[in-house]
């Protein structure tokens, strides 16, 4: 058994991430209503930016829903997505492109509720060739007829061409990027790749934000941000229980501004006058 990768739909007590993740599907929801067939790629620009924490995770908010979901993993070179739900497998991706076997005996079925997955095991030669020509498409075109969304973990782009090939067959991509880790010529060169491609570019996720520390620039907002929405929760249960005492002088002054600088930053401005 593979060790398991957090999903963070199965941890109650992660309010932040599990909404994080809501606010992904429902802004994914209204940029494509489809209710079957839908296909999403997610990619990054270099490794370890955390695009498979996110695919699996997002597969996961579509499963809780009650709608059926494939999260196939196309990182033949560095196979990741299994190991968010600690399964072992013998033949995945890399067989059917091969023809070795047909995709009804490698995909793994309800692996969470209403959640299946098509893994791959690693390929070191000759990766990008399984992705041309059409037999990617032809399996895609048959599986869409029996999910409502199919998840493709693809490479990252500054490793691999195959996301920017993957994205043709696909609605949209997701773009994953790390916190202050990917420089600006790198991301740009993975946007180019893709927009070369005719990709439709949903957006940019941005992943392993610090909640806990500060930083500088316009950055600096989300991080103050995050730090508001774990107060948040952390205060939700104690609101009833303690009143709320304004101190007095200086300390009141300084007090009353952090107050009304979180309420700016939540969005909660009812009552306020300008």
């Amino acid at each position: 058994m593979k060790t398991k990768r957090q999903l963070f739909f199965k941890d109650a007590t992660n309010h932040e991430m599990n909404e994080a993740l809501r606010v992904i599907r429902t802004n994914l929801h209204f940029l494509n209503e489809k209710e079957m067939e839908r296909t999403l790629l997610i990619t990054s620009t270099t490794p370890k930016e955390g695009k498979s924490t996110i695919a699996s995770n997002y597969a996961m908010s579509i499963a809780i829903t009650g709608k059926k979901v494939l999260l196939i993993d196309c990182d033949i070179r560095r196979p990741r997505a299994h190991e968010s739900f600690g399964i072992s497998f013998e033949r995945g991706l890399e067989s059917v492109l091969s023809g070795e076997c047909g995709v009804e005996e490698v995909i793994l079925k309800n692996i969470e509720e209403n959640l299946d997955i098509l893994p791959t095991r690693n390929v070191a030669h000759n990766v990008t060739e399984l992705f041309l020509g059409d037999k990617m498409k032809t399996l895609l075109d048959k599986l869409k007829k029996e999910y409502n969304t199919i998840v493709l973990d693809t490479p990252p782009l500054i490793v691999a061409s195959d996301a920017a090939i993957l994205s043709k067959h696909c609605d949209g991509v997701v773009y994953v990027v790390a916190y202050d880790q990917v420089a600006k010529r790198e991301l740009e060169f993975g946007k180019t790749m893709l927009e070369n491609a005719k990709a439709n570019i949903y957006g940019f996720v941005v992943n392993k934000v610090d909640k806990n520390g500060l930083s500088y620039g316009n950055y600096g907002y989300y991080n103050n941000n995050y730090s508001y929405y774990k107060d948040y929760y952390s205060e939700e249960t104690e609101a009833f229980t303690k009143v709320y005492k304004p101190q007095k002088g200086i300390k009141g002054v300084i007090e009353k501004i952090k107050r009304n600088y979180k309420r700016q930053l939540s969005g909660d401005q009812k009552g306020k006058r300008w």
